[in-house]
């Protein structure tokens, strides 16, 4: 006998057998769907939910297919012992990763596409020193279809972002050359500028972007052959860099010939992304396309574990950059490349996950205002403001013995009393509120707790 399972297709969207299996896939992550249990035979399905009998057998085969499910012989479909994904007790709030929704399955699907394709299966085989030419052709027209132009030449691929900063840095700068950043920033420049034992220095930061007097005087100062910069989503305090910002940006790369490296890895909602600097620059004139560099990755759009970065080079920049990226790995990996190609023209690259976010987004918000926390969020970043005396890593220490990760501002060099707190890993509502709920209290009792310290 079938399992009894109330199934709406009207909480879906797309063609019914699609439907179906999303909603499959949801009532096995929640835990509707019981690990061998069987789910309900093909006819009483249809019966019930108004679908023609072939509409359950294409979703079951695809369930099948995906690996959520497998058909017995004569007996039904059962769901798989190991389908069930079972929520961790702990909750990494400290690594920025997107949630997980729709990407196993679209991952799956693509394999599949590829698998049955034995002429781009010989194509990627083979060693390929340049990415095949439908590879670049599909993602020079996403960007391009996203509003940032470019000639295809332009476009170099790398084993996600943090290799492509390096291999900028490789390429352009030497033992005797500057490099500047934002004062609170990534820890990979840092490393980076460590590893190629670069003279680095940072610029403080304020709500628009950098302090522009500052750079003034350091640009002057110090002569930089390169200023790293997160103009979209400043890495960790989710500042966002006005237009003034990045015209003045601009205007002082040109003046003082040094390169613009544009991170716009982070993750923006799509009414918080701006486009990127590359873009104002093309718009501007030559002499500022040759001064910024563009980079960025699916990581934080799609998956931490498809490594498909990319970079935007002016002309001169191409050869330099491309010789250290060979340097370090003779090729990127074709199958990475067509797997990514062929994703970023769906709408699987971003699914259900904007509107998730934003809900998460919201709930947090409103935890930081029940708190009377300092606070800012953008796409799954968070940056709190602890109040005093209540300490940072008071607070990280206390959620680390509860199973809840989030990282301190000491982390990216600010010792101003602030931790971030990233969004996307929550495998599901129900723990998201949990561990959202569990940070709550445990702010509360430790501030509490701080005055009474004598």
């Amino acid at each position: 006998m079938g399992t009894i399972w109330n199934l709406d297709l009207n909480e879906f969207s797309g063609p019914k057998y699609l439907r179906i299996v999303t909603a499959i896939e949801r009532a096995i992550y929640s835990g509707e769907l019981k690990p061998n249990s069987k789910l309900p035979p093909q006819r009483q399905l249809a019966d019930t939910i108004g679908v023609t009998i072939g509409t359950i057998t294409r979703a079951y085969a695809l369930a099948e297919q995906r690996g959520y499910v497998e058909a017995r012989r004569g007996d039904g479909t059962y769901v798989k012992a190991k389908a069930q994904n079972t929520e961790s007790s702990k909750v990494n709030f400290a690594t920025c990763q997107p949630p997980l929704t729709n990407q196993t399955a679209a991952l799956s699907d693509i394999l599949t596409e590829i698998a049955k394709d034995p002429v781009t299966l010989n194509q990627i085989m083979g060693y390929q020193a340049d990415p095949l030419a439908h590879q670049q052709q599909a993602f020079h027209h996403w960007l391009t279809a996203r509003g940032i132009e470019q000639d295809a030449k332009q476009l170099i691929f790398c084993h996600g972002a943090q290799q492509g900063l390096f291999s900028v840095l490789n390429a352009l700068l030497g033992k005797s050359d500057v490099l500047m950043h934002e004062e609170n920033c990534y820890p990979g420049i840092r490393v980076a500028a460590n590893q190629l034992g670069l003279d680095a220095h940072s610029i403080p930061l304020t709500d628009s972007g950098l302090d522009l007097i500052a750079l003034q005087t350091l640009v002057e100062q110090y002569k930089p052959k390169l200023l790293y910069l997160t103009l979209n989503n400043q890495n960790p305090t989710c500042i966002q860099y006005s237009i003034s910002q990045r015209q003045a940006l601009l205007k002082l790369a040109i003046e003082h010939n040094f390169y613009i490296l544009e991170d716009d890895v982070n993750y923006c909602l799509p009414e918080e992304w701006h486009l990127p600097l590359w873009q104002q620059a093309r718009e501007h004139s030559v002499q500022a396309q040759s001064r910024v560099i563009y980079l960025s990755s699916l990581s934080k759009t799609f998956s931490g574990g498809l490594r498909q970065g990319f970079i935007l080079l002016p002309e001169a920049l191409i050869a330099p950059v491309k010789l250290a990226l060979h340097s370090q790995c003779w090729m990127v990996s074709p199958l990475n490349m067509e797997i990514a190609a062929r994703l970023i023209n769906t709408q699987a690259l971003v699914g259900e996950r904007d509107q998730l976010i934003r809900e998460r987004q919201a709930l947090a918000i409103a935890m930081c205002k029940r708190l009377n926390l300092q606070h800012r969020w953008r796409g799954l970043n968070g940056w709190l403001k602890l109040n005093s005396p209540l300490k940072a890593h008071h607070v990280v220490t206390a959620l680390a013995a509860k199973g809840i990760l989030v990282r301190n501002g000491d982390d990216f060099d600010n010792h101003d009393n602030h931790i971030r707190i990233s969004i996307g890993a929550a495998q599901s509502l129900t723990q998201f509120t949990k561990s959202l709920h569990e940070i709550e209290t445990t702010i509360q009792t430790l501030s509490q707790s701080a005055y009474s310290v004598v």
